[in-house]
């Protein structure tokens, strides 16, 4: 008997998976991109919805992808991570100011960076997404580092959360792809 049937499935599912990831990243590049409102409030609202989206396809697709238990940690703190950041983004949202959309920007893309890179280096759930993984919860830390650094203005930190979006969803459908067509080769 073949063992390419039961990684078909898983591989169908990881494509959906990456894809989904993909769609919602790209949703929120566009929205910041064609909203001429970069104030506080807008930005807090953004990004909180998209973590909270973010964070529920992580912790809800993700677990059945890593293969220890360790993995499966890693996989429902990083959602765990976007849900509380977008909890705290939507709550501030009527007191914003942009001291308080740099601090959850800040904390959340450091936070599920970290976690984002660790769950790709762990040898333990090697897979089609460790190198995503890492490529992303790096992109994830440079963006909360460079705004640690540089404090900017409302405009400047709403603005990047366009540039990381629409860099994160091209890598992250790009992969998805790739999934899809080493997919189709292993049948």
């Amino acid at each position: 008997m073949s063992t390419a049937t039961p990684v078909a499935p898983r591989r169908a599912s990881l494509t959906a998976f990456t894809a989904l990831r993909a769609a919602v990243v790209a949703v929120l590049a566009v929205v910041v991109t064609f909203s001429a409102d970069h104030t506080p409030a807008f930005g807090l609202a953004v990004f909180g919805v998209f973590a909270l989206v973010q964070g529920a396809v992580i912790a809800a697709g993700a677990r059945g992808f890593a293969v220890s238990r360790i993995g499966r940690l890693l996989v429902v703190l990083r959602g765990a991570v976007f849900v509380v950041v977008g909890a705290l983004s939507v709550t501030l949202v009527g007191a914003a100011t942009v001291g308080g959309l740099l601090a959850v920007e800040i904390a959340g893309f450091l936070a599920a960076g970290a976690l984002e890179v660790l769950s790709g280096l762990r040898r333990a759930d090697a897979s089609p997404v460790s190198r995503d993984l890492i490529t992303v919860g790096g992109l994830e830390l440079l963006v909360g580092v460079m705004l640690a650094i540089l404090l900017p203005d409302s405009i400047f930190a709403v603005g990047v959360l366009s540039a990381w979006g629409a860099v994160v969803a091209v890598y992250l459908g790009i992969a998805a792809a790739s999934i899809a067509r080493r997919d189709g080769e292993a049948r």
